[in-house]
């Protein structure tokens, strides 16, 4: 399969691509923490770690 992409030159289209797929990607990440089969508990903590983890990192 083939894909063909253009990405937008300005910054600001760039910018709001950006913050697009962070919301498609978090969603995703949502919806499979919401399948995983333990308690609410549980997923709250992962969820928890997760962020603490990514404000440690360098991504943020």
């Amino acid at each position: 399969m083939e894909v063909l992409m253009i990405l937008p030159k300005s910054q600001q289209a760039q910018r709001e691509l950006g913050q697009e797929l962070a919301k498609f990607q978090s969603e995703q990440v949502l919806k499979r923490i919401r399948k995983l089969p333990c308690s609410t508990g549980q997923k709250l903590k992962l969820v928890d770690a997760a962020l603490e983890h990514l404000r440690n990192s360098e991504i943020m």
